[in-house]
């Protein structure tokens, strides 16, 4: 009985430190409230029972389940959050409890750390004790916060899946390490199969922060490109006006130097105007219209030579495209342009051509750039691979991502034809509005 006591105690214990350390992590405003008490306790005779039951693998799960549950009830968080919160307190805690295990192993007689309850309640208030200094260690808090926002953000199902996975290696692990409690070969190869998921942990958060973050920043841009769409179309209406100004100066002058000048404002004018605003204008306004304007114009920036040629229905598949899938095409498109704007302007040629056109029940966006022969061509959408060069091709890789994500109607081929790299971009048509 007072073992059973004991072992309650120090599961109350963790979940209570577990309680203050997702408080810390997600910035939840909880008060230690009777409800929280006894949810707290639930959880904590919960646990017992599975250890006291028939402590293996699976128990180890189990906690986790049961963790997940609790903090979901007293957080109100949503399943998804949950899970993420339970599995960042969960490696936090294996690493205070690998940090007790290596004292107690050095410091406590091998024969008195098995089946003690007293080194055990000792064990466990020691991982309390470690796991509340950590947390209170204001960079590790800043890192782990930061890793909460990153996995909650976006892609949650993947990240679900891939928290699920690593929880469920950790599980065998962490029951290994429970059993076996001493040095030898056992205990150093699960130490190496351990830091080998943190590291793995840590790089899929650093890859899911990159795809955030670039994810983020087409969200910022496209959430603009509809004004600037409107922008463009009242400003070339205004040049128009201007223009027209212009010409009745022009009749009216009979100084040559005035004339000249003027002919010279107008023909820049009609330059501009002829090679993106007309071309695209039956381009469908809603994003991709603003996406391709922005592009263009950088890359005109860049002394880059853009050819435009459009040819689409006037009521085709770009006119019937979702709020959702007009964002996903805008987004690939834009990181096409920036990669082929890179490529050209390392170029001697420094150009671009941009083709837009229907065919049958598919619409063709096709991406033409000018490159440096030196630079790495060859990409299947591997990260770091990319015409413009060994480490660079970041964009390429999450256009694949998106590209994976909606498989069912949009596909991609990349091929090199006369010194030019080719992206195409073929949207299905589709009877689906989602």
């Amino acid at each position: 009985m007072l073992e059973a006591f004991i072992s309650f105690i120090c599961c109350f214990l963790l979940a209570l430190v577990g309680f203050y350390i997702i408080k810390k992590i997600t910035n939840y405003d909880e008060h230690l409230t009777l409800k929280v008490f006894i949810a707290l306790s639930i959880n904590s005779i919960l646990i017992v029972t599975i250890h006291y039951m028939d402590y293996n693998e699976l128990s180890v799960l189990l906690n986790f389940i049961i963790n997940t549950i609790t903090y979901k009830i007293i957080f109100k968080s949503n399943i998804e959050q949950a899970v993420i919160e339970t599995a960042i307190l969960t490696i936090l805690v294996i690493v205070a409890d690998i940090i007790d295990m290596f004292i107690q192993i050095t410091f406590i007689p091998g024969d008195l750390l098995q089946n003690n309850i007293y080194i055990y309640c000792l064990g466990n208030i020691l991982v309390c004790l470690i796991a509340f200094l950590l947390i209170n260690i204001k960079p590790l808090c800043k890192k782990l916060n930061k890793v909460y926002t990153i996995l909650s953000s976006k892609n949650l199902k993947l990240n679900i899946i891939f928290i699920f996975l690593i929880m469920i290696a950790i599980s065998g692990i962490g029951y290994n390490f429970i059993i076996n409690y001493k040095y030898n070969t056992r205990f150093f190869s699960d130490m190496l199969i351990m830091s080998s998921l943190i590291v793995i942990s840590i790089v899929f958060v650093r890859k899911s922060d990159s795809y955030n973050k670039l994810s983020n920043e087409y969200d910022v841009l496209l959430s603009n490109v509809q004004t600037f769409e409107e922008w463009i179309e009242k400003e070339q209406f205004t040049r128009h006006e201007y223009k027209n100004q212009l010409a009745v100066l022009y009749a009216l002058s009979s100084e040559k130097k005035v004339k000249e000048k003027i002919e010279e404002i107008i023909n820049q004018n009609l330059k501009i105007e002829k090679e993106v605003i007309y071309e695209l204008k039956n381009i469908p306004k809603g994003g991709i219209k603003g996406i391709l304007y922005y592009k263009v114009i950088i890359a005109q920036k860049n002394k880059i030579k853009i050819s435009i040629d459009v040819s689409i229905k006037e009521k085709g598949i770009l006119k019937h495209l979702s709020p959702k899938k007009i964002n996903e095409v805008s987004k690939i498109i834009g990181i096409y342009f920036d990669n082929a704007i890179e490529a050209s302007r390392e170029s001697k040629k420094k150009q671009i051509l941009l083709e837009v056109y229907e065919l049958k029940d598919k619409l063709n966006i096709i991406i033409s750039n000018t490159f440096n022969k030196k630079s790495i061509i060859i990409n299947n959408g591997q990260q770091g691979l990319s015409s413009k060069g060994i480490g660079r091709g970041n964009g390429l890789y999450f256009a694949n991502k998106l590209l994976k994500d909606n498989h069912d109607w949009l596909s991609e081929k990349h091929e090199i034809i006369d010194n030019y790299y080719i992206e195409t971009l073929t949207i299905k048509k589709s009877t689906s509005k989602k």
